[in-house]
């Protein structure tokens, strides 16, 4: 599923993007929540920036990110 931002305006690789779209996807919901989609995307950029020893320390794993940045959504 595509980013509805435009790549210019997205603060997300395009690698980001689709993690997050994979993720999304694999969870079932099958849609991009559009309009939280922004906020999100900087926080996920955020903690992807962060070294691992780094997101070990918060209790969160790389592969985790796009499940802690949507936890509010799918608990």
């Amino acid at each position: 599923m595509p980013n509805c931002l435009s790549p210019a305006n997205s603060r997300l690789s395009p690698a980001q993007s689709a993690r997050l779209d994979l993720f999304l996807a694999n969870c079932g919901m099958g849609w991009n929540p559009a309009l939280d989609r922004p906020a999100r995307e900087a926080m996920f950029a955020r903690l992807d920036a962060l070294p691992d020893a780094a997101l070990t320390a918060m209790g969160l794993s790389r592969d985790g990110l796009p499940a802690h940045v949507y936890r509010d959504l799918l608990t």
